[in-house]
């Protein structure tokens, strides 16, 4: 089922990868393969959503909304077939901030209005846009999360007493942890190592239960067992801390009547933030996907899918959400077929609640700190940030650097948005490297000198003429054009003119007729074509002409010099 409105802007597509796989033929073997992968995604999932919301401030039942709510949502709408979308490690970055700052109902504020954004983005088929991002940008920031959820996890993992609440900003917050490690538990401590170690050494058993599942197990046996043999050290457990898990479905929580323009705008940033750091994990979680399955995903159903999702998440009181990899790519080593699987993830979870609040409640902190710990080490990846300090350009390796040092030292949201920006120059600076203009009377091209009399030459202009390398194009043109009569503007190699460029060109242009310098234009291209029609630059007798190619342009421009 489709809709398109101007199908040339507005695009909006429903279930485009589980109309695919319907399509190409799904069977009851295909159904339960998606169903075993499923629960296998959903046994990592528990742990990894409860974690990651304790990570933003709130209680852990706000992480499993997150999952129940996006995963099927997004399942359904999106454009990638094995992404499992729920609350990630990430996002908890740009999420503590928030709920310090404004609490809760601000948190649902800002992931609504990164909704609206996602969304906009989807419609606007600007899918493909994100992909422009530079590598040394999507590393720089994400790197500097790993970093960030570690020092967040610390006070979990040894069981730490601050005076106050963990402090938003790291420096602070690391200093806040050395003036408090006195107070380290040991139970805590022991849980920590326990669960980092089964996640480390349960894949060489080679046994398909998943690891973190498994150190899931093992905190939570601990963390009963250490109590009665050592009855002086204490564990904190979800129980103690957050009193358990609501035994209830997420509830209908109308929270738009406390909006007001002052909190939109105070909230706007961090929004930005979070909706351009979720699009980049969703389409990055559907690249590696489709690399390891040979698929093909829809990027911009994949951002409505995910807009919708984060629009309606703040209803029920769930965390802002997007495709968590770790999570697919267990996934699709699972075996799962289609999007049922992260269909079936999702509605798994509210039999969980439903069955297991209370045995969820023996969970120990340390064991969801451990369980962070290890997924922020996969996040920062190290050998990413070494190829890029090895390979790259200067330039790329003070990108890596300004936008992982944002991230640690100040804010994810400004490393977002600086990085975009970057990401912008960048894009310009390349672009403008391959545009540029040459008299081709100076080039070797002496065929073409011995062909033109006095007072005649040809100008050629390449690559796309937009900000940045238009005026770098023409700006040689108007320098060296004395002593001309005709000119011939070789346009063969420009794809596309925009605004920037039409004023470039237009300049160039009036300083010819300035000096009375007839101006051929030769070989333009269709693009460039209507754009000069729009901007009603037309032939004109005794001073402009179009022409269709080389040969024509210089017999003309032969007969004014």
């Amino acid at each position: 089922m489709a809709l398109i409105k101007n199908r040339n802007f507005f695009y909006f597509s429903l279930s485009t990868a589980l109309r695919q796989c319907w399509r190409q033929g799904y069977s009851f073997q295909d159904f339960f393969a998606d169903l075993a992968s499923g629960l296998t995604v959903c046994a990592i999932a528990v742990p990894f959503t409860m974690g990651v919301a304790i990570a933003c401030g709130v209680p852990p039942e706000h992480g499993l909304y997150g999952a129940i709510i996006s995963g099927p949502l997004v399942a359904f709408l999106g454009g990638s077939r094995l992404s499992v979308t729920g609350p990630v490690a990430e996002l908890a970055v740009l999420i503590y901030p928030v709920v310090y700052q404004y609490g809760f109902s601000g948190l649902m504020v800002a992931s609504w209005m990164a909704g609206i954004m996602l969304l906009v983005m989807g419609l606007a088929r600007l899918g493909r846009v994100i992909e422009f991002i530079p590598y040394p940008v999507t590393t720089g920031f994400i790197a500097g999360t790993g970093i960030v959820i570690c020092s967040m996890q610390i006070k979990d993992f040894f069981g730490l007493t601050l005076q106050s609440t963990q402090p938003k900003h790291f420096i602070e917050r690391i200093i806040t942890i050395v003036q408090a490690f006195p107070s380290w538990q040991v139970g805590d401590a022991l849980i920590g190592v326990a669960t980092v170690m089964t996640i480390l050494v349960w894949p060489k058993i080679k046994l398909r239960l998943p690891s973190y599942f498994i150190a899931m197990i093992v905190g939570s046996v601990l963390g009963i067992l250490i109590p009665i043999i050592f009855p002086d050290w204490t564990v904190q457990t979800i129980g103690t801390r957050y009193g358990g898990i609501p035994h209830s479905l997420p509830s209908f929580k109308p929270f738009l009547q406390d909006i007001n323009m002052e909190m939109v705008q105070a909230l706007f940033v961090p929004a930005f933030a979070i909706a351009m750091l979720c699009s980049i994990k969703a389409l990055l979680c559907a690249v590696v996907l489709d690399g390891m399955k040979g698929t093909k995903h829809d990027p911009n159903a994949e951002l409505i899918a995910h807009g919708v999702s984060n629009l309606v998440l703040p209803f029920f009181g769930g965390l802002a959400s997007t495709s968590a990899l770790s999570r697919s790519v267990a996934n699709l080593r699972a075996g799962a077929r289609s999007p049922l699987s992260s269909i079936i993830h999702g509605t798994s979870m509210i039999v969980v609640i439903l069955l297991f609040s209370q045995t969820l409640s023996y969970l120990p902190m340390a064991t969801l700190a451990a369980l962070l710990l290890v997924a922020a080490w996969n996040i920062f990846d190290v050998q990413h940030c070494l190829r890029i300090v090895r390979l790259g350009t200067r330039s790329d390796v003070v990108v890596l650097l300004i936008c992982f040092g944002l991230t640690v030292l100040l804010d994810m949201a400004l490393a977002v948005g600086v990085g975009t920006v970057l990401a912008a120059l960048l894009f310009m600076k390349r672009m403008a490297k391959i545009t540029g203009g040459r008299w081709l009377l100076e080039s070797s091209q002496s065929d073409l000198q011995d062909k033109l009399p006095p007072g005649v030459m040809i100008y050629e202009v390449s690559g796309p003429l937009f900000f940045g390398a238009a005026e770098k194009a023409m700006s040689t043109l108007r320098e060296h054009s004395s002593g001309l009569k005709s000119l011939v503007l070789q346009m063969g190699r420009v794809p596309t003119i925009d605004i920037n460029g039409l004023v470039a060109l237009q300049s160039s242009l009036d300083s010819m007729f300035q000096k009375q310098v007839f101006v051929v234009l030769s070989d333009v291209q269709e693009q460039p074509k209507e754009m000069l029609e729009k901007a009603n630059i037309l032939p004109q007798a005794g001073k402009l002409a179009i022409c269709r190619n080389i040969r024509e342009s210089l017999e003309l421009a032969k007969q004014y010099a």
